[in-house]
């Protein structure tokens, strides 16, 4: 028999989208939303005083992404909801999330998907089935691409930034290697996460982590590895809007 007096909490920075997937649940019947937040900054504190057994939880949100939200969450063990992610991710990813036992919604979210979805979460919680975190955590911390060799793996933490070469993109690693894939820029920076990476160009994703100096005369963003200043050009644009963003690490 299928309890249907399940809570779940939804996790969307598009307010839209919130309201589509609330909508959605609201009229499947077997859950009820008690909470959600636009803000991944929040999530924490409302999951944890909701205690959901369902968290839809979306995956790209600016300041704070769905798997950092995740890694703050497996620190609370008395709260383990069952996790659904709400993604426009690829292949790749999905078959992370599948090796992991964690479920997941392509946008758009259609009905009768969420409707499986939802009934396999109910299944698992019945029948105790756990899903692994490290697994998924380790999956997204490297992220796969194809390369003209074949398929190459790249930790985000390795990237000082990444160019783009046409229909190709190069990333510059901390080990002064570099790696060219066959994805385009504007993908990548779909795929990175927002609080350490920024578009400063159309050419250039830059890691703040590694940004040492921002030369608004020069426009240039100047970083140091291993005492060797590397630089790239920053459109004057988004100076300002980089300058905020670092005044928040």
């Amino acid at each position: 028999m299928i309890k249907t007096n399940l809570k779940a909490v939804i996790v969307e920075d598009e307010p839209e989208s919130l309201q589509l997937l609330s909508n959605l649940i609201a009229a499947n019947g077997y859950v009820t939303v008690t909470g959600s937040t636009s803000d991944p900054q929040k999530a924490i504190d409302l999951i944890i005083a909701i205690k959901p057994d369902l968290l839809f939880l979306d995956i790209k949100m600016p300041g704070k992404s769905g798997f950092e939200v995740l890694d703050d969450l497996k620190h609370f063990n008395f709260v383990k909801p069952y996790i659904v992610f709400t993604t426009a991710f690829d292949e790749f990813a999905i078959k992370a999330f599948e090796y992991s036992a964690f479920d997941y919604l392509l946008k758009p979210v259609e009905p009768q998907r969420l409707n499986d979805s939802i009934l396999r979460c109910i299944d698992a919680k019945n029948s105790g089935k756990n899903q692994n975190t490290e697994i998924l955590l380790n999956s997204y911390k490297k992220l796969m691409f194809r390369s003209l060799a074949g398929i190459v793996f790249i930790d985000p933490a390795d990237i000082i930034y990444v160019e783009a070469a046409g229909n190709y993109s190069v990333f510059h690693l901390n080990n002064h290697s570099k790696e060219t894939v066959t994805t385009l820029l504007g993908k990548i920076e779909d795929m990175l996460p927002t609080e350490k990476f920024f578009r400063i160009s159309r050419s250039f994703i830059i890691n703040t982590g590694y940004l040492k100096k921002i030369d608004s005369k020069r426009l240039q963003c100047i970083f140091s590895i291993d005492g060797s200043d590397i630089k790239c050009e920053i459109s004057r644009t988004n100076i300002s809007t980089l300058i905020e963003k670092m005044k928040l690490h």
